[in-house]
């Protein structure tokens, strides 16, 4: 997949107008995801298989915080189904949460992130703020975006623990010599 081309303003538009309507329609107006019909995508990218993650937020006098964030990690979908899957997912699933209401909307804005494919990676070569990271062991697993540890400003190794902990962990878990680590890349596009 070109990366780079999903930057287009006619791709940001179509998968921003995705997620309006699911504020809109679901929340709003209460239709389940399932009644939505979406335009058939103009750009090919859209219809290639990636994961993806979209985030809410909340502004409240001038203060930001997190409102819901789910994403999907496989690249089982196409890239405009994934987004419409986590827009739904991220307002009314996200257990830290309450689903996001109607009273909230005006606050509400959002990141979509579409993540690129996961490599694994030695815990030298992460890179703080380029890369997503997805720590792994045993049956515990977590994962980071890639701004959310330059958004928290955390060192890698602030970065590494707070992953082991979001695993369920202790946070020295991720020095576990049979610990993993894959690195991803993340195109944000902002509302």
């Amino acid at each position: 997949m070109d990366y780079q081309k999903l930057l287009d303003e006619e791709t940001k538009l179509y998968l921003h107008g995705i997620v309006a309507s699911i504020l809109a329609d679901c929340v709003k107006n209460k239709k389940s995801l399932q009644e939505l019909k979406f335009k058939t995508p103009q750009n090919t990218l859209l219809l290639e298989n990636c994961g993806a993650f979209v985030s809410y937020y909340k502004y409240e006098r001038g203060q930001k915080a997190l409102r819901g964030c789910v994403g999907y990690m496989a690249e089982v979908y196409p890239l405009w189904e994934i987004v419409a899957r986590m827009a739904y997912a991220a307002a009314f699933e996200d257990s830290r949460f309450y689903p996001i209401t109607e009273d909230e909307l005006e606050y509400i804005t959002w990141e979509i992130t579409i993540l690129t494919p996961f490599t694994p990676c030695l815990l030298e070569n992460i890179i703080i703020g380029k890369h997503g990271i997805l720590f792994e062991l045993d049956e515990y697993r977590a994962v980071f975006l890639p701004q959310v540890a330059t958004e928290q400003k955390w060192t890698k190794e602030e970065t590494l623990s707070q992953l082991a902990i979001k695993a369920g962990l202790t946070q020295n878990a991720w020095q576990d010599p049979k610990a993993k680590f894959y690195i991803f890349e993340g195109i944000i596009l902002t509302k």
